[in-house]
């Protein structure tokens, strides 16, 4: 009975383990009424405040990521969905008014042959006759 005590303790705290982290970072307020927020001294050299901000864990951010994706893929499918639901609508239509286009015509059972050709033959330039020695021979 204790284990199993044990094991309900850990998951119902486990959820609380999993929240984001408070992380706090200096914060350098800068310009009129310190509006103008850097990482880096103010010109002036006003003194630094800190500010709080939340880190989402890890295990946030990998839902975040799993959420986005089955969101893209549910996108992508009713996308595809609604273009085919319009493609339908408009062959109906096109049906109803008479704008149908005829039937393709079938292929006619012997086709031509279509023989491929081989280029001509280019003429080679001749070589030039033998010369004819200094010594005349």
């Amino acid at each position: 009975m204790k284990p199993l005590l044990l094991v309900l303790t850990f998951c119902i705290a486990l959820p609380c383990l999993a929240q984001t982290q408070v992380r706090r970072t200096q914060v350098y307020r800068c310009g009129a009424e310190g509006r103008d927020l850097r990482d880096s001294p103010c010109p002036g050299g006003t003194a630094a405040s800190s500010v709080d901000y939340d880190e989402p864990s890890n295990a946030d951010s990998r839902a975040a990521r799993a959420r986005h994706l089955a969101d893209a893929k549910q996108a992508a499918a009713l996308a595809s969905a609604r273009r085919a639901s319009d493609a339908e609508g408009r062959h109906t239509r096109a049906t109803l008014i008479g704008l149908q286009p005829s039937a393709v015509p079938a292929q006619p059972a012997s086709a031509p042959k279509v023989t491929y050709l081989k280029p001509p033959k280019t003429a080679k330039p001749r070589k030039p006759a033998a010369k004819a020695n200094s010594d005349g021979r």
